[in-house]
């Protein structure tokens, strides 16, 4: 992996006592957040910190408030994705010279999707994935299309052709690099859309 991109996973709060955890929920999601949702928002920001400590950027927590889905006030060289579950949080951070956007998504493996819904988000020339592997796909090249800041509204995740390796969004023209893969028990998807 490139050292302008680095993606990490968690499943645990380096200091879950630290109240700037609560501040950090408050000013973000309110006051009424159901606990799973604030667990899953605070793994996220969590691994966000950990990839940004790891590529040498230090961050107090109530600066971990993400802007417009992929960036950060305090790094404006960067760009940004985050996914979570109720037990895991991931973050993709890039420099933005080279990579314009990026997108990341996780998700347990034992997850189902249903028939209906892989119909809807298909396209016909879809590489071969599990159902799993073929959502998270989705999603994390949904994430980096959006975050290209080229679409006022979302797209359809059936406009995203994702096959080994590469997506493609036949609309726009746009296209990049993906990857899937199992880490640490979760489906970890990543997309790259390149300068």
């Amino acid at each position: 992996m490139s050292k302008m991109l680095h993606t990490k996973l968690t499943k645990a709060l380096t200091n879950p006592e630290d109240p700037d955890w609560d501040v950090l929920v408050h000013n973000t999601l309110g006051l009424n957040t159901h606990p799973n949702r604030k667990q899953g928002f605070l793994l996220s920001r969590e691994a966000l910190r950990l990839a940004l400590a790891e590529r040498g950027y230090r961050a107090e927590l109530k600066q971990l408030d993400v802007e417009d889905n992929h960036s950060l006030r305090i790094f404006p060289g960067l760009t940004l994705s985050l996914s979570h579950t109720p037990a895991a949080g991931a973050a993709i951070i890039a420099d933005k010279v080279t990579y314009r956007s990026v997108g990341v998504d996780i998700e347990s493996p034992s997850r189902k999707v249903k028939d209906s819904i892989i119909q809807r988000i298909s396209h016909p020339d879809d590489g071969s994935f599990l159902p799993i592997e073929l959502w998270c796909l989705k999603e994390a090249c949904f994430k980096a299309l959006m975050n290209s800041g080229e679409f006022p509204r979302p797209i359809e995740f059936s406009s995203i052709q994702v096959r080994a390796g590469a997506w493609a969004h036949s609309p726009s023209g746009l296209c990049g690099k993906l990857e899937v893969r199992l880490a640490e028990g979760l489906v970890l998807a990543e997309a790259y859309l390149e300068n």
